[in-house]
């Protein structure tokens, strides 16, 4: 069984478009690659960067983070740029891989201690020294991603539940902690129980 995911995007109050996406593709026998993009700003533009981020992770989603990450920043160039997250799965070896640029969040619902972090950046303007972090989790554990129109303060609620299925979750987070001020994008990942 592979592992099932849910997500919402959400445009900030008075925008048509969301300067947010989000990205989820099993491409090899038990590898998935998943990530938010946030657009600076929002609307058409934010939007633009952020479209020409996925179109990167699309075309090479086995490429190596850090090298993915490089081409990500290369196509932004000319645009007003985006802040990024992505984790890689290897779900027959339990292994999680996470590079973050810019304030793109991670709660991960585990009992090992996972704790991704993101570097301050802008891909198209300002690449950090990419930080490239490596977990073991445990079959059935999940990794929500959210960009920064989500308060992170949903990872304290103890009311949200995490047994129910993920797009659920994904809709559940968004109603209770998303801001209306900003673009908001919450991607949940169960990974399977069994690898």
């Amino acid at each position: 069984m592979s592992s099932s995911w849910g997500a919402v995007c959400r445009a900030k109050q008075g925008q048509t478009v969301s300067g947010d996406m989000y990205f989820v593709q099993e491409y090899a026998e038990g590898k998935l690659i998943a990530s938010v993009i946030d657009g600076l700003g929002g609307g058409v533009e934010a939007a633009r960067a952020a479209q020409l981020a996925l179109n990167t992770l699309q075309k090479h989603p086995d490429m190596p983070l850090q090298e993915l990450i490089r081409q990500a920043h290369t196509a932004l160039h000319n645009t007003r740029g985006a802040v990024i997250g992505v984790v890689r799965l290897d779900i027959a070896q339990a292994q999680a891989s996470y590079i973050g640029v810019g304030n793109i969040g991670v709660q991960v619902y585990s009992r090992q201690p996972i704790k991704p972090i993101s570097k301050n950046g802008i891909l198209g303007f300002r690449l950090p020294t990419l930080l490239e972090l490596h977990y073991t989790y445990d079959p059935g554990d999940l990794f929500v991603l959210y960009s920064d129109g989500i308060s992170q303060h949903f990872a304290q609620d103890t009311s949200i539940s995490i047994r129910q299925p993920p797009q659920t979750m994904a809709d559940s987070i968004l109603a209770g902690y998303g801001k209306t001020s900003d673009d908001a994008t919450v991607l949940v990942i169960k990974t399977s129980e069994h690898a």
